[in-house]
Formats: structure tokens, sequence, C-alpha cells
């Protein structure tokens, strides 16, 4: 049987940050909710599962955002890959890893998008996105990160048990 969990969860918060993020806005920034999802999930299950959340996810905000086609497809690929350099590293699946790479991924992710847009000729005042939009974000998605990634640890053990051992 194939999961379709993970895909419609990542559909489905694609949808609410597209559509509900001006109700979601905290001082003119919403979380990056597919951003989150595939950091935690990508720490949680290595790079090849993380890229292929980060592809799902970039996708669905591709086809939903005005911002040219693979523009967050890329990033959020480029996201996941960051990631998954820390996969199963010295706190294994506790709550510090993702909570700690939220940050600088929120960085590397809404950076490489404006970069991209910039060098496909749309304009971006760099200084006030670093203080309106990347670092508000940076903070926002990494104290979001701390509520989402135990039910992401929760929804791992649920999808794949694992035995007792004695």
């Amino acid at each position: 049987m194939i999961n379709v969990i993970g895909p419609l969860l990542l559909v489905t918060a694609a949808l609410a940050q597209a559509t509900l993020s001006p109700y979601m806005k905290i001082n003119g920034v919403h979380p990056d909710w597919v951003l989150v999802l595939v950091i935690g999930w990508t720490v949680l299950r290595g790079l090849e599962e993380g890229v292929l959340w980060a592809l799902i996810g970039g996708v669905s905000l591709d086809f939903l955002s005005g911002a040219p086609f693979g523009v967050f497809s890329l990033t959020m690929l480029l996201a996941a890959l960051a990631a998954g350099l820390f996969h199963g590293r010295t706190f294994g699946t506790s709550i510090v890893v993702p909570v700690v790479l939220t940050f600088p991924l929120t960085f590397l992710f809404n950076g490489a998008a404006l970069l991209l847009l910039s060098l496909l000729g749309h304009p971006v005042n760099w200084a006030a996105a670093l203080t309106s939009i990347l670092l508000p974000a940076a903070i926002f998605n990494t104290g979001v990160m701390a509520f989402v990634f135990p039910l992401l640890y929760l929804l791992n053990r649920w999808l794949n048990p694992q035995p007792l051992r004695l």
C-alpha cells in the first residue's frame, strides 16, 4: 500500500499556507508550514524521503503561488538537501536538531527564492527583505517547529512502528 498521508499533509499545508496566510500573520509574517514539515521529516526519515516531501510540497506551492513555476520546488529541495546532512546525527530524533536547523534553513529557503525571483527580473529590496521577511520568518518558523516536530515524530512512529527488543 502506498502511503498517502505525507502527500496529503503537504498539499493541505500548502493550501493552508497559500489561502489562510493573511489570517495567520503575526507582524506581517506567516509560517512556512510546508518548509517546517519538510525540515522535520527530513531530519526524522533521511534525505530520500525529505527530497520526496520537498518536491511534493514545493510543486504544491508552485501551483498555488504567483511566482514563476519551479521557484519553490528548487528552494524547498535545497532546504531538504541541507537538512538531510543532519539526519541521524548526535541527537538522533531529538527536537534540538530540527529546531536549531529551522532558523538557518528558513534563511536559505526564502533567500534562495528571493534570489531566483531577482534573477528572473523581479525587483527585490534586499535590505527590506532581510528585516521584514527573512529574519521574522526564521524566528516564526523556529517557534512553529517546536510544536510541529513532536507531531511529526508521532506520525513517524505510527507509520513505522518499531518492534520491541529484548
